[in-house]
């Protein structure tokens, strides 16, 4: 959240914290395991400590299940009273943003998955092209209508 707390201006204040939703974190627990359960079976296998093909595997893993959470990890999701911003990125910083007073419409796509589970993308869109995309959020119709409020006002 630091980011976004230096971006902020004069008199702008955070409403709302956009939080992932739990079935973003599956993925990359299923990848810290892979990479744990590889490291623990280099360590006591030896044909895997003789095959350099095993330790480039071992190091892939290593390395996506690192990338996954950073990417999960440095992904800020918020709406202030002055603005609506998503930020994503480890290396170089991707930020999305759209005043509150240009927002037109919110749209909330959601997938047969989402559905189940209960996650989908709000889209925000705005004057001219300008799109902000927050992707698999928890409750969002609770969110779009909390989001709507803060617009109101």
């Amino acid at each position: 959240m630091s980011y976004i707390k230096n971006t902020l201006s004069k008199d702008e204040e955070i409403k709302e914290v956009i939080k992932l939703h739990w079935s973003n974190y599956i993925i990359t627990g299923f990848l810290t395991f892979l990479a744990f359960s590889s490291i623990l079976m280099y360590f006591f296998d030896k044909e895997i400590q003789k095959d350099p093909s095993g330790k480039v595997g071992i190091f892939f893993i290593i390395i996506w299940a690192l990338y996954d959470f950073l990417k999960l990890y440095r992904t800020e999701m918020v709406v202030t009273n002055k603005r609506i911003i998503c930020k994503k990125g480890i290396l170089s910083t991707r930020t999305e943003e759209l005043k509150t007073k240009q927002i037109e419409s919110i749209e909330i796509k959601q997938s047969i998955l989402g559905h189940l589970f209960g996650y989908a993308t709000l889209w925000f869109s705005g004057t001219g092209t300008s799109k902000v995309k927050f992707e698999s959020i928890e409750n969002p119709w609770a969110i779009k209508s909390r989001i709507e409020s803060v617009i109101e006002n």
